[in-house]
């Protein structure tokens, strides 16, 4: 208690706490949460509570609805607009209870997957932040290893937010039941990383412990011998202990049988001690009425808890008031208590108890059971039924057998649409999935829905799989949505097609998703609003999926023009975001970079962080890539502040960091570029921009061993699904090659950058930098036929930097030498010192006075000696102090030789 105490103080003093409370069932996990709790009370904070049941019946988020909830109702409406924000109308898509406190809520906007759970967790982050600034709060979570998986994400991100808060959050779980595939493993595996979570393993009672606790309840000093037995027996398991001790009282067994002759003492006992905790509540259920006993068997299906009207219905041939006599003893034996926030409300006193009457029931009679709840609860619920789908779904799903499938399927597709509202996708997936094989639908199947209900399974399954799923389930999400499309569009039911054909799925999804897009536009008027919506997806995948700039052009321009008739700045926005990536990807950098900052100015003021994040990284990109360093420097900043926020989702914080990290490497400052990088790489350890740039880094300044590693990292992703992987490794080979002037994997690079131009869709980014990657190869094997090729292909883009690689005018000198045309190479050179100069591209600088040096040796006209010299001097005076080990060798060596 001292360590929970001292976390508390923390909390109080605005350094907010998690702690979690760890140990077998029984163990006092909750009693110890309870002892804090009242303490933090009298220490002026509010305490809440939220717990997690086994029952599958529960909504998304259950225990941190439940806290919240309770928060929500003893506060005022402007208290609680003033705390929760902007986030109010977030918050209440999952505590319902806001949106009748605060009836007058806008929607919360329409965003990605990804974007929508992120501003759900920020908004929920930054009101218990401002709430607990008005009075400390203290939020128990009891029973974590029976939490949903979005509700563990959301104390993942919570607790990344602790800092500056007067917030203590203590959760508590079972230990014996966690495997490494469980959800609440891998969150506490994240957790640990958090300087401000803290691990409390709760232990047995002592001996010691026993005797006082059977003294205080018998009221007699228990001899040594039976203290010995109950402990010996309970472990010093608090539960278990009370339990025997209870069942003893009520048995009248606190008697000692008489000493053998000779001994003055009684600490001989005749009792048998229960062997386990089940069998010790077991025989307590025993000694209460058959009539208790069944009404509690009833209730341990309901749940953990339950209210006298769910029970009421179920409990046959029983008045209402012997109902409550019923309760009365069961409450008089501690079986169950009541729960203080509402009249005629009932918790089991412990999930052991709850786990031991469902256990002694048969298969059938349990099937009964459920069928007879779903059914009873469904009539009790009325019109409010659809509020409770979960946890009908799970009554209908257990009697399955006796009820059918009709309204099972009927729950879960509420449940599952419930989910995908409330941003939680894991169980959103669980419930639809569980609704198509109902129904007999084959999950991977490529047939158009046969029906309303199958059609709204399918697209529902496709917005889950798109959230949470990655490779082949982004596939599937793909067919799954144009199952349903191909349903909509048969029935005429334009809305829903649309809705269908516009909704965004991550690539590889890309080309079938080109497909319905073009449809769903011939179901619309061409000028209308909807066909604004989907011209503007149509662009960015006819641009990017089908390589077809001037297509894109045109799709984005009329979608353009409608935003801007409509006034619609956020069509506007995601416009021309699609207009910078399009841009870019076509290598029209100056276009790329005026649509960004165009989308971005727009964005300004937005409250979602999102909106102009996308335009940031293209016009940033794109920024790099020109040269403009300065331009580009604000925008990484930005990106780098946000994904310093540690609870931005992984994948977008990681490439945020990629910007940053390619700026440090450009200007030669690795320490930025190696601790950008790590915490990149640490949010998303297989990021090819990432690892790539980082291989290159190590070998840059001599750390080859490291490298070599990270690029083994890298190629293990390569193959024909992961492109940007590939596209990566070839350009990291060909590079590491170039720096050692060791010929190591130059045949995969050759083959994998091959692969990258065969491949279905190759934008013209991919391409360049898949032939920048085969150019340095013809370099380094001397290939004049392929340096030729390669050339042509790269004259267009003259002062541009392949990043990671070399500045293209660098690339083209070194190609012109390898053709033999050396005068052609020392203007590419020139133009290449003139780029590094004006970007202030050290580390590229410092290569291309090298190359420039070595072409010159190899002319050696007149004054190139003097003039390679210069240039060497320049090269080694940058490397030194850059510490770029194996140029400095080089140009080293180089100098040797022009001064021997």
């Amino acid at each position: 208690m001292g360590e929970l105490k001292a976390c508390l103080e923390d909390a109080l003093s605005g350094r907010g706490r998690l702690v979690t409370l760890v140990g077998e069932p029984g163990i006092g996990k909750t009693r110890t949460a309870q002892e804090l709790a009242t303490y933090a009370g009298l220490r002026g904070a509010q305490v809440l509570w939220g717990r997690s049941y086994e029952e599958q019946g529960v909504p998304p988020y259950w225990p941190w609805v439940q806290a919240i909830r309770s928060y929500v109702r003893e506060r005022n409406p402007d208290q609680l607009r003033s705390e929760m924000g902007a986030g109010a109308a977030d918050i209440a898509e999952v505590v319902l209870d806001v949106r009748d406190r605060l009836p007058n809520l806008q929607p919360a906007p329409q965003l990605e997957p990804e974007q929508a759970r992120f501003r759900l967790f920020d908004s929920i982050a930054a009101f218990l932040k401002t709430a607990s600034q008005r009075q400390p709060l203290v939020l128990v979570l009891d029973d974590l290893h029976w939490a949903d998986q979005p509700s563990l994400l959301l104390l993942q991100f919570v607790a990344r937010e602790l800092g500056g808060a007067r917030l203590l959050i203590i959760g508590t779980y079972r230990d014996v039941e966690l495997s490494r595939q469980h959800p609440l493993a891998e969150a506490l595996g994240e957790l640990t990383r958090e300087r401000l979570f803290q691990r409390v393993l709760l232990r047995g009672l002592t001996q010691e412990d026993v005797g006082h606790f059977i003294g205080m309840t018998s009221g007699n000093s228990p001899p040594r011998g039976l203290v010995e037995a109950v402990h010996a027996q309970t472990e010093g398991n608090p539960l278990f202990v009370t339990e025997v001790v209870r069942l003893l009282v009520q048995e009248g067994a606190l008697t000692p049988s008489p000493s053998p002759a000779g001994r003055g003492e009684t600490d001989t006992w005749t009792i048998r001690i229960p062997e386990g905790v089940r069998e010790v509540i077991g025989r307590r259920l025993n000694r209460l009425s058959q009539r208790c006993n069944e009404a509690l068997t009833v209730a341990s299906i309901l749940g953990r808890e339950f209210t006298m009207s769910q029970l009421r219905p179920l409990v046959e041939e029983v008045s209402e008031d012997r109902l409550f006599e019923v309760l009365e003893e069961a409450l008089a034996s501690r079986v169950i208590e009541e729960l203080p926030q509402s009249v005629g409300r009932y918790q089991f006193t412990h999930a052991l108890i709850q786990e031991t009457l469902t256990s002694e029931l048969s298969l059938t009679r349990r099937v009964r059971l459920h069928s007879r709840i779903a059914e009873t609860l469904e009539e009790l619920y009325g019109d409010d039924a659809d509020s409770h789908a979960a946890e009908l779904a799970h009554h209908f799903g257990q009697a399955e057998a006796m009820t059918g499938t009709e309204k099972l399927v009927h729950y879960l597709l509420l449940a599952g649409e419930r989910a995908l509202a409330a941003h939680a996708y894991e169980d959103a997936l669980a419930h639809l999935e569980r609704g198509l094989v109902a129904r007999g639908i084959p999950l991977s199947g490529t047939e158009a829905a046969s029906d309303e209900e199958a059609a709204a399974l399918l697209f529902g399954m496709a917005r889950a799989q798109s959230a949470v799923g990655v490779g082949h389930q982004l596939e599937e999400a793909c067919t799954n949505l144009s199952r349903a499309f191909e349903y909509y569009v048969e029935v005429g039911n334009v809305a829903l097609a649309v809705s269908a054909a516009e909704f965004p799925i991550p690539p590889p999804s890309r080309i079938t998703e080109a497909q319905l897009v073009a449809r769903a536009l011939t179901l619309v008027p061409a000028d209308s609003h909807e066909a604004g919506r989907l011209l503007s997806r149509y662009g960015g995948i006819l641009g990017v999926a089908e390589c077809d700039y001037e297509g894109a052009k045109q799709a984005l321009g009329r979608a353009m023009s409608i935003a801007r008739r409509e006034e619609d700045v956020v069509l506007e926005v995601r416009t021309l975001t699609y207009a910078a990536t399009v841009s870019g990807q076509h290598l029209y950098w100056q276009e790329s970079i005026d649509n960004g900052l165009r989308a971005i100015e727009l964005a300004i003021g937005d409250e979602n962080p999102f909106s102009d994040l996308t335009s940031r990284f293209f016009t940033a990109l794109s920024l790099l890539r020109i040269g403009d360093l300065d331009g580009a420097r604000p925008h990484a900043l930005v990106m780098r502040d946000l994904a310093e926020r540690r609870s931005t989702p992984r994948m977008l914080g990681s490439n945020n960091l990629a910007v940053i990290t390619y700026l440090s490497s450009l200007e030669g400052n690795w320490k930025a570029a190696r601790e950008y990088s790590d915490r990149g790489l640490e949010l998303s350890p297989l990021n090819p921009r990432l690892l790539a740039t980082r291989v290159v880094l190590e070998h840059q300044t001599g750390e080859s061993a490291q490298g070599d590693v990270l690029l083994e990292r890298l190629m293990n992703q390569a193959g024909p699904d992961q492109l940007q992987a590939s596209q990566r490794g070839s350009m990291a080979i060909t590079a590491v090659a170039r720096i050692t002037g060791v010929p190591e994997r130059l045949e995969i690079a050759d083959a994998v950058a091959e692969a990258v131009l065969s491949a279905r869709s190759v934008t013209p980014l991919v391409a360049m930098d898949a032939k920048a990657a085969l150019a340095l190869l013809a370099v380094q094997k001397g290939d004049q036929s392929a340096a030729e090729e390669h050339y042509a292909f790269l004259l267009g883009q003259r002062s541009t930097m392949i990043l990671t690689v070399s500045s293209v005018d660098r690339l083209l000198g070194l190609l012109s030498q390898t053709i033999g045309n050396m005068n052609q190479a020392a203007a590419h050179f020139e133009d290449a010192l003139a780029f590094c100069r004006k970007a202030g591209y050290r580390p590229e600088l410092a290569w291309s006075c090298c190359d420039y040096a070595d072409m010159l040796r190899e002319r050696d006209a007149e004054a190139d000696r003097s003039k390679a010299i210069t240039l060497l001097d320049e090269s080694l005076s940058i490397s030194s102090e850059l510490g770029m080990r194996p140029l400095m060798e080089r140009v080293l060596s180089r100098r040797e030789i022009l001064k021997a």
